[in-house]
């Protein structure tokens, strides 16, 4: 869409942009040793969820580590063609979904729309303007959906799953947190119930941001992720966990890069540069990396023999 087209309304209005999004657009100048392919777009501060491990409901201008400061739409129209794919991601307020539909509708590059549970005449408007639908389930059993306080039901969620993956065909991804304080097994059940259902997982680490109630938890242990990781490649690929545990980790180096819609890569989005590296933005940096890496994954392999 030509920005010259938008209303005065339209031009002023505010989004929010992770850090790396808009330095890649020469708009902050940081240090990156990686670059999103993906623009990543924030609707405005403030969330009427109150989860546990999210600095969104106090009005913090951050998500996980990274800084989202507020751009005008019409600055992230022109720039669309440094990316491939634009996510549009939503807190949860009233009509959020307006919101949603009027920032996708103005691009043209593939757009992802992450939100929460909406009934179906909403979705069906918002498939209009996105190919990609990313859901914030988060926690990885119900018993952890109580603990940390996600807005609404267990069972609202697994619907709205069922749902995108029928008015999407099949091009839903369900956001996952690993370190909420889930065991292996309930991770391993949820993953298994989420690919029978067709729909695929975008896997992220819990990363403490200072202020929420969830602080002072430490991100999870590396080799625990290192085999959620092998669990999620396993089911996508529809390769018996078995067989997995019997090849050797350089034939699929792939599970350990980031997951997601494609060309979702989100660089250093829970992690610092200088390690420990949970999700690689691409296989260049997993193969500068991959010696270390590699004995993380092979010490990984204790914790999956129980499932296999």
């Amino acid at each position: 869409m030509d920005s010259s087209c938008l209303s005065n309304e339209e031009k002023s209005k505010k989004v929010r942009a992770s850090i790396g999004t808009l330095a890649k657009l020469n708009l902050f100048h940081i240090k990156m040793d990686a670059e999103p392919e993906t623009a990543y777009i924030l609707t405005e501060k403030g969330c009427l969820g109150k989860c546990k491990f999210c600095p969104q409901w106090l009005d913090q201008g951050r998500l996980s580590r990274l800084v989202w400061p507020e751009v005008e739409i019409n600055t992230m129209v022109r720039g669309q063609r440094a990316f491939k794919r634009i996510c549009v991601q939503s807190t949860l307020k009233r009509m959020f979904w307006k919101d949603v539909i009027e920032i996708a509708s103005q691009f043209d590059v593939p757009v992802s729309i992450s939100i929460n549970p909406v009934n179906t005449k909403i979705l069906r408007e918002i498939r209009k303007v996105s190919d990609r639908l990313g859901i914030g389930l988060d926690a990885m059993s119900p018993r952890i959906f109580e603990q940390v306080s996600k807005p609404g039901t267990w069972r609202s969620y697994m619907r709205f799953i069922e749902k995108g993956v029928r008015i999407y065909e099949g091009k839903v991804h369900v956001h996952l947190i690993a370190g909420l304080g889930e065991t292996l097994m309930e991770a391993y059940r949820l993953m298994r119930e989420i690919y029978s259902a067709k729909a695929e997982i975008a896997l992220f680490s819990f990363t403490p941001v200072r202020g929420t109630p969830m602080e002072k938890k430490s991100s999870p242990e590396i080799h625990y992720y290192r085999a959620l990781q092998v669990i999620r490649f396993s089911l996508a690929q529809d390769i018996p966990l078995k067989e997995i545990l019997r090849m050797d980790p350089d034939d699929y180096r792939e599970a350990f890069l980031t997951s997601g819609c494609p060309h979702c890569n989100r660089p250093f989005y829970n992690e610092r540069p200088r390690g420990p590296i949970y999700n690689f933005p691409n296989r260049e940096f997993l193969d500068k990396m991959w010696e270390l890496t590699r004995k993380e994954v092979l010490r990984s392999l204790e914790y999956l023999r129980v499932l296999s």
